[in-house]
């Protein structure tokens, strides 16, 4: 007697709305709240948005009824993929590519664990005949607790109106040194809006600005740090050290069990400084967008 092996299938499901969408993935992201923040945080922030032009694009990939991935599209963003399980989520990619080219679906970039994200665009390029192009390689690190940095003089405060005079300038600096261009104009609203929401904290030392981050996705138990800079001619002075760990130290005493932020792998610095006041590495990360071939012309 040959016993007949199980033929398990992956099925895509596509979700209406943010509601629909959260209330079927919810327990898949609070139980990798660190990972799934990004994706977690739009969920909470847009479950009441109504969307005029183009809808955001919602989907599982399921397998016996489990999550194998979840991708979110909203507008004009990246794509963004998570898995539970590594190979789970490489598995389920073919099948969610094969629904997006049957719906016509385009996604110009993609924002995933780095496993994941790989195959995603080796399916895309190969449909589309494109080719790919990396925008960030970054490393997810999470902090449970602070180790406080060598003390130093200065103090951590919550920006002001005031120092609008100089935060755009820093934040045009900042995307241009990660090649993600932000105008002036762009980062006068930018920094105007982190402000008013009390997002934005300045490291200062005897009342001069050296330093900054933001406070970015407070979720259910973890809330990000982003939009670290310091000036160079600042730098190496253990400005942005003394700034995070703070800002690090206050968000945990607001109620949050764990901090997290992203940084580029292709500065060894950044990442260094975050270990030292307890970041650990969770999983890497990128972002790939995807562009046409170019085709060589002859000489």
């Amino acid at each position: 007697m040959i016993d007949k092996e199980r033929v398990t299938i992956m099925e895509v499901t596509r979700y209406s709305s943010i509601p629909a969408f959260y209330s079927e993935v919810e327990e898949f992201l609070l139980c990798q709240e660190d990972r799934a923040g990004i994706m977690l945080g739009n969920c909470l922030r847009f479950q009441d948005k109504v969307w005029e032009g183009e809808q955001p694009f919602l989907a599982t990939v399921k397998q016996n009824g489990k999550i194998m991935l979840s991708a979110m599209l909203i507008p004009p963003y990246a794509l963004l993929l998570l898995e539970k399980e590594e190979s789970d989520g490489v598995a389920a990619v073919p099948h969610l590519v094969r629904y997006l080219l049957q719906e016509d679906y385009y996604v110009q970039k993609v924002m995933s664990p780095k496993a994941v994200g790989k195959a995603f665009a080796h399916e895309w390029t190969t449909a589309h005949h494109l080719e790919e192009k990396l925008l960030m390689d970054l490393r997810l690190y999470t902090l449970p607790s602070v180790i406080q940095p060598a003390a130093r003089a200065g103090r951590l405060r919550m920006a002001t109106k005031a120092d609008l005079a100089f935060l755009p300038r820093w934040i045009v600096e900042m995307t241009e040194e990660t090649k993600l261009i932000m105008t002036m104009a762009e980062a006068e609203e930018y920094a105007k809006a982190r402000v008013e929401s009390k997002f934005l904290f300045i490291w200062e030392e005897d009342g001069k600005p050296v330093s900054m981050a933001a406070k970015t996705r407070p979720n259910v138990k973890g809330v990000s740090i982003n939009l670290v800079y310091t000036p160079k001619n600042l730098r190496g002075k253990g400005y942005a050290s003394a700034c995070v760990a703070a800002l690090s130290d206050h968000l945990l005493s607001e109620g949050f069990t764990f901090c997290t932020l992203y940084t580029d792998l292709s500065n060894p610095t950044s990442n260094k400084i975050y270990q030292n006041i307890g970041y650990e590495p969770v999983c890497d990360y990128i972002e790939l967008k995807f562009n046409e071939r170019r085709t060589e012309r002859p000489a």
